[in-house]
């Protein structure tokens, strides 16, 4: 059968579901009808439809749309087109489309590259779907009514009368279920920012799979996923951690959200948990209520591939850490962050353990030694001339000496052991390489840094902790 005789028969199959759909709807009562536009299934008039045809293995992605700038029962087929060439055709072709451009070409992008992972969970060697299935449905935009779905196989190997009597049934459930007046507006309890922690973790212990199959396939982490194991509040904000990492400030400002957040990584890092920084591409807003939250993703960020539902959790390898190591590093965040000096240590040496994760052994190397010389090195030389002078000319001009100096002064002094001064000394050569050659450094020497900087940081945490036990 040609592609365009493939395609015709699809066309007629959304032609009868539509009709099948809008004849059934003539049968509900006026108050189940109203239901309609608060399901993932809603094919009234007026309604658009454009299809995402992919093959070797076979997918689509739909999109149905309610707008009155587009004609009724407009159904837009791209495809089919085999895998290798999809991303290509997407961007190529199926986004210049008018009725992508009425929904929203980043909205719609967005929602293909969600579609798109979502399909991966489904096609491997040792696994593949029994038969065509719509595997996701999924809200996009709420005015116009904007719903995607994301079908597993074609749709034409479904039943067409069964599909529309399931999306019957479930317009006429909602209306069992509801109340007989409005539902109560559900208290939003955060609203704000949020991502996960990386590389992945799991707060609580890790669920063991239960067969054969879940060992070879991966665990469905999705079905704990959603569990809110830490309600807490961080610097008079709401704060929520997910069972798989995710974590949420109640802060609109982005930028002071990314910070109160990367206030809790530093903590853990020095707890012993491998954090990365989060960059500003990884957050996105979130909005918890009672009952529910959702979310939006910024494709760019690799963190939200982390999202269970899009992918297969065979993809993932997470540390476990417990509840409670999660609500201390909460509450020694709050804590360490309250002194500015604390602070933009932790801050730093963040960043400095991110970059070396990452191999990116030049930015390392400077903010390693940033630490070193404007905290470790500048702390000592003051204490030492402190003790020499009380005269403010002097230890201003003291003050003025260059590092090289300090370092030979604090050497001589005993200040610094042998060792530790070897070891500044090469590190501050290595740096001087990067900022004044260009030079890549050993990793040797930046890991030396990176350990030396971990004692320093560790050593100004613990004397800062002496100062507020009685707040711990």
């Amino acid at each position: 059968m040609s592609e365009e005789m493939n395609k015709e028969k699809l066309r007629k199959w959304l032609m009868t579901i539509i009709s099948l759909f809008r004849e059934r709807l003539k049968e509900l009562s006026p108050e189940e009808r109203k239901m309609t536009s608060f399901t993932l299934d809603d094919l009234s008039e007026p309604c658009q439809l454009l299809i995402v045809w992919a093959k070797k293995p076979e997918f689509q992605i739909v999109l149905i749309l309610h707008s009155d700038s587009l004609e009724d029962n407009l159904i837009e087929i791209y495809g089919p087109i085999e895998n290798s060439k999809l991303i290509e055709y997407i961007e190529d072709t199926v986004l210049k489309s008018r009725t992508v451009e009425v929904v929203g070409k980043e909205k719609v992008e967005n929602y293909f590259v969600q579609a798109l992972r979502a399909t991966q969970a489904y096609f491997g060697p040792l696994r593949s779907p029994s038969g065509s299935l719509i595997s996701g449905k999924i809200r996009l935009v709420d005015s116009p009514y904007v719903v995607g779905w994301t079908v597993i196989g074609n749709l034409q190997d479904l039943n067409a009368e069964s599909v529309v009597s399931s999306i019957i049934e479930d317009i006429k459930s909602r209306v069992r279920v509801s109340p007989p007046n409005p539902p109560r507006e559900e208290k939003i309890v955060l609203e704000g920012f949020g991502t996960y922690i990386y590389p992945p973790i799991w707060v609580g212990e890790i669920p063991k799979p239960k067969s054969f199959r879940e060992k070879i396939i991966g665990f469905p982490f999705w079905a704990y996923s959603r569990k809110r194991i830490v309600t807490e509040t961080y610097k008079y904000h709401s704060l929520i951690v997910m069972s798989d990492g995710y974590i949420a400030v109640g802060e609109n400002n982005k930028q002071k959200a990314q910070e109160f957040l990367n206030e809790i990584m530093s903590i853990l890092l020095l707890r012993g948990v491998s954090t990365s920084v989060i960059r500003e591409v990884d957050l996105s807003e979130v909005k918890f209520t009672e009952t529910g939250e959702s979310y939006s993703w910024d494709p760019m960020s690799s963190r939200a591939l982390l999202y269970e539902p899009f992918i297969g959790s065979s993809l993932l390898q997470r540390i476990s850490i417990s509840e409670e190591n999660m609500k201390k590093a909460i509450k020694w965040a709050e804590l360490l962050t309250s002194d500015d000096k604390i602070k933009t240590l932790l801050l730093l040496y963040l960043e400095a353990h991110t970059y070396f994760k990452n191999t990116e052994y030049k930015q390392s190397l400077i903010i390693g030694w940033v630490i070193l010389e404007d905290f470790y090195i500048k702390d000592l030389w003051s204490q030492q001339i402190s003790k020499i002078t009380s005269d403010e000319k002097r230890l201003s001009k003291l003050g003025s000496w260059a590092v090289d100096q300090r370092l030979e002064a604090l050497h001589i002094s005993h200040s610094l052991t042998d060792e530790e001064f070897l070891l500044l000394t090469e590190i501050k050569d290595a740096r001087n390489k990067v900022v004044h050659e260009g030079r890549m450094p050993q990793k040797d020497i930046v890991e030396k840094c990176l350990n030396f900087v971990s004692i320093i940081v560790q050593r100004y945490v613990g004397n800062y902790i002496g100062t507020k036990f009685h707040e711990l």
